[in-house]
């Protein structure tokens, strides 16, 4: 079993838009996709979501306006051929994603994703005629490969897709330039991805991608946000001590001070990389963040105050020192950020 990339993209001056929606789309914190972990650039397709069992969610964004059936059809051959490839047996689902479509094309055109059978019978001709113009399948053949493929229209802007890798909502967040410069951020950095040449490169399993290093992770994705948030690194490594933590270490010596501040460091590491707890942590950071939103310049410990104890006491790995320190380090970035 081999797999062969080809049709790849070399020095392309800007990742489309497009392309990045639909990366965000898979990031999203969309139940559906949650077992995502590796996000590949321009490999198997313009996008696709591995899980850690090498289960892989392919996707090819078409940006292209006035999309018709059979030019749907004919876009439809990257993913047919994966389909059809020696790494069959990984896809999970083939997204088709693209901008709205006329709504006399489709059954039930409120859908803003749906299945091949939602498209009125004369139009599901015109698709597989247009796939039948580009390959050499029967029509039978495609039965299979139909009952996999999501069709993705994309209805909203770009800060919804960035909401998406959010686990919270906050009403401080309304500025549409704070969420179209992280899509920017987040564009360039697929760019980047893609300048490295990769084409008729082998792999023999789905997880053998990642050496070719074309990927960014769910957690990078997160772990941006997060820093975007705070105006920040969350997760230093480094030992400086955040200016709203220094009196929770008086008294201490040097030596002293070195190894709480990496024990806290380790701590809010542990937190958050742990996939289990995720959902907790998210849950202790909006408390903190929606409690600043309301005064930046809260001290730490009114903050501390009015958090929850059991919501503390549920997300592993922290305690009253680390919520501390975290809180310490929300305060000093949103201080600065303002």
């Amino acid at each position: 079993m081999v797999y062969t990339f080809t049709k790849t993209e070399r020095n392309n001056l800007k990742a489309s838009t497009f392309e990045t929606k639909s990366l965000l789309f898979l990031a999203s914190s969309n139940k559906k996709y949650k077992d995502i972990s590796v996000l590949t650039i321009d490999c198997f397709n313009d996008v696709a979501g591995m899980s850690d069992t090498e289960e892989l969610w392919d996707v090819q964004a078409k940006g292209e306006k006035n999309l018709t059936p059979m030019k749907i059809g004919k876009y439809l051959i990257t993913l047919y051929e994966n389909h059809m490839s020696e790494f069959s047996e990984f896809y999970k689902e083939f997204i088709f994603f693209m901008p709205k479509l006329e709504e006399r094309y489709l059954f039930d055109s409120s859908l803003s994703s749906y299945g091949f059978d939602n498209f009125k019978d004369e139009y599901q001709d015109k698709i597989t005629q247009g796939l039948l113009s580009v390959c050499s399948s029967k029509q039978h053949v495609m039965d299979d490969f139909f009952k996999k493929v999501l069709f993705v229209e994309d209805r909203t802007n770009e800060s919804t897709y960035i909401k998406g890798i959010m686990k919270f909502k906050s009403s401080k967040l309304n500025d549409q330039n704070f969420y179209s410069e992280m899509f920017k951020e987040i564009r360039d950095k697929q760019t980047v991805l893609k300048n490295s040449y990769i084409e008729n490169t082998q792999v023999a399993r789905p997880k053998e991608v990642l050496k070719l290093a074309r990927h960014l992770t769910s957690q990078d994705l997160q772990v941006f946000v997060l820093n975007r948030l705070v105006g920040g690194d969350i997760f230093s490594k480094r030992n400086s001590i955040p200016l709203s933590y220094s009196s929770f270490v008086n008294g201490l010596d040097d030596e002293e001070i070195e190894d709480h501040i990496f024990k806290q460091n380790a701590s809010l590491s542990k937190a958050f990389f742990d996939k289990s707890n995720q959902k907790n942590f998210w849950k202790l950071f909006e408390s903190i963040f929606l409690s600043f939103s309301e005064d930046s310049r809260k001290k730490v410990s009114q903050v501390i105050n009015e958090l929850d104890e059991k919501l503390i006491e549920r997300t592993e790995h922290m305690d009253m020192d680390s919520t501390r320190f975290l809180v310490a380090i929300v305060r000093d970035g949103l201080i600065i950020e303002n």
